[in-house]
């Protein structure tokens, strides 16, 4: 599935994660304030799938959320902009994403970890394979 990694840097731009950013910090305006880190961000799992091919999809989105965590390039909404876009991401591969395929309820019951996660990550307390659910 790394073999995707590429083609996908062409969809997951700046330009697209500013949109998704906007969106979910409405009606506050979305701000870019640290621009680097965004580019940063969206080149980790091409970098992941090139020096890593066996990476899975999972850890791919995993060091795609962490980068946008850690790196906070939005002024607000860094967590849920990382989440939503990890997300997409991995239903960007064809595989289902959270709330897929009628399993909502089922995918709720690992979300609430899967947020705690992101928050500990924010906080410095776990590295990007901390954000995969094992």
């Amino acid at each position: 599935m790394a073999a995707h990694a590429p083609r996908l840097a062409h969809l997951f731009t700046p330009t697209f994660v500013r949109a998704i950013n906007a969106q979910i910090v409405c009606p506050a305006h979305s701000q870019v304030v640290k621009p680097n880190e965004l580019e940063s961000a969206l080149a980790r799992p091409l970098h992941k799938a090139m020096y890593q091919p066996e990476s899975s999809v999972a850890e791919l989105a995993a060091s795609l959320s962490f980068g946008i965590i850690r790196g906070h390039p939005f002024l607000d909404g860094n967590k849920r902009t990382a989440f939503f876009i990890a997300n997409e991401y991995i239903r960007a591969h064809g595989i289902p994403g959270l709330a897929d395929a009628g399993k909502v309820g089922e995918a709720y019951q690992d979300i609430h970890e899967l947020v705690e996660r992101h928050v500990r990550v924010a906080a410095g307390q776990l590295d990007a394979d901390g954000l995969l659910i094992k």
